[in-house]
């Protein structure tokens, strides 16, 4: 008889432990298939810091931009290169491509100088717009591509402001 029990008792545990096991082993399979797909990393916040102007030849200014790159991923960036273009008024102003970066680290930020060209006619059009009191609409977008070849789009809008005269350079001229 105690032999019956020990038996229908092991039977009842193995079975108890295969139902227990089944939504195991799907967790374990799913958890692993999670894991194994990988995310594409968030482009980098870029705001542009200053921009010198170089020379001017034929209607186009050379210049040297300055943008801070802040890496919000928990990884570091191999960047292989930075292409960008920049409106003023809705007008095409400047485009540009780095030529070697540092790789920007996780969660931290760096300066970058980029060399780009400008129509001169475009900046004229926005200076006369600042010139007559009202801010001139910019866009400033491209594509950071990395080592790995994947390419990260980024892209800011804005308004540049109007310096009223009273306030920066004094009193206005009657």
């Amino acid at each position: 008889m105690a032999g019956l029990c020990e038996r229908g008792g092991g039977v009842a545990i193995s079975r108890r432990l295969r139902q227990l096991s089944r939504p195991g082993a799907a967790h374990l399979f799913l958890g692993a298939a999670c894991t194994s797909i990988s995310t594409k990393p968030d482009p980098p916040v870029v705001t542009l810091e200053t921009v010198r102007i170089l020379s001017v030849a034929d209607a186009r200014a050379n210049v040297a931009l300055v943008l801070r790159l802040s890496n919000p991923n928990r990884l570091d960036l191999i960047v292989d290169a930075i292409d960008y273009e920049a409106t003023l008024g809705g007008r095409p102003a400047a485009t540009g491509r780095s030529v070697r970066i540092e790789p920007l680290p996780a969660g931290g930020d760096a300066r970058v100088e980029l060399a780009g060209r400008v129509d001169v006619a475009a900046l004229a059009t926005a200076l006369m717009t600042l010139g007559s009191q009202l801010p001139v609409a910019y866009t400033f977008k491209g594509t950071v591509t990395l080592r790995d070849g994947s390419v990260l789009a980024f892209s800011r809008t804005g308004e540049i402001p109007v310096a009223r005269f009273d306030r920066v350079l004094g009193s206005r001229p009657q």
